[in-house]
């Protein structure tokens, strides 16, 4: 048996999950403990299966009992250990007949063999979208310049994130994604989607120009949906707004982002082949 813990926002979940899609590959057996989920408040708690509409095939245990196992049974195998560019670590044989998988996968090198199964399964379901969304949704499908533009404050603000993910996307980023933008298309139509848009008014001057502000709570993942829907992509360090450039199939969008993920480490692999990175100052 082995265990893939999810925990964090939808981006991270998404990434957790797409692990857990190519272990089953491999081992049947895998399952999803979402335990730790049950009392996380941060973000919108588990989004998955109202996002995606997925089968409910995750195995979740009891609190208290996963404790136990966690640290008295379980070998632990922590992501930041492993070469990000092998699963080879991840598939080797254990004489422990129970593993448990902790970490965040932010990689397409996890996942990359089984591109179209993770697309399949990161399939919105529209059903639960607002009908200003599904209109939007219509206008970028017809506006063959659409770009989105994902900007991230927020919490991203408070100390204990500035110093290490928010001081990364600031003013300067994105004054130089735009500018590179602007240098690749022509007559770019660009789709704001963030949780400061009088910040993005202020300081941001775009023409053509639509603002996403609607989508709050837990209607934010609609935000993602209409990333995805867009021709090309500028995303900041946030793995909502990743997913939301990877999920466009199309092989000749632009993807445009930070050459810094993390302020103290390097991330090179991230970045799937293809995406740009421009200067954050």
């Amino acid at each position: 048996m082995r265990l893939i813990k999810v925990t964090g926002g939808l981006g991270n979940q998404m990434f957790i999950y797409a692990f857990y899609l190519r272990m089953k590959k491999r081992f049947p057996k895998v399952r999803i403990d979402l335990s730790d989920m049950v009392h996380y408040k941060v973000h919108y708690g588990y989004e998955m299966h109202r996002v995606f509409n997925l089968p409910h095939t995750e195995f979740c245990i009891n609190q208290p009992l996963k404790k136990v196992i966690e640290f008295l049974f379980f070998k632990k195998i922590y992501e930041r250990k492993q070469d990000p560019n092998s699963l080879r670590a991840f598939e080797k044989k254990y004489f422990w007949p129970l593993l448990y998988f902790k970490g965040f996968y932010q990689s397409e090198r996890f996942f990359a063999d089984i591109k179209d199964d993770v697309r399949e399964a990161f399939t919105f379901d529209k059903r639960n979208a607002n009908e200003r969304s599904l209109r939007l949704l219509e206008q970028i499908g017809s506006d063959a310049n659409a770009v989105s533009l994902h900007i991230r404050r927020g919490d991203y603000l408070l100390p204990k994130h500035w110093e290490t993910t928010g001081s990364i996307c600031q003013l300067p980023y994105y004054q130089n994604a735009i500018a590179e933008m602007n240098q690749r298309m022509n007559h770019p139509s660009y789709y704001v989607f963030s949780d400061d848009i009088p910040w993005v008014r202020e300081n941001l001057p775009l023409e053509n120009v639509v603002y996403v502000d609607w989508n709050k709570g837990e209607d934010s993942w609609q935000d993602m949906m209409l990333m995805s829907c867009c021709r090309h992509h500028i995303i900041c360090n946030s793995t909502f707004s990743w997913w939301g450039a990877w999920l466009n199939p199309r092989e000749d969008k632009i993807v445009i982002a930070p050459n810094r993920w993390f302020r103290h480490c390097e991330t090179p692999n991230i970045y799937p082949a293809g995406w740009l990175t421009v200067a954050i100052n």
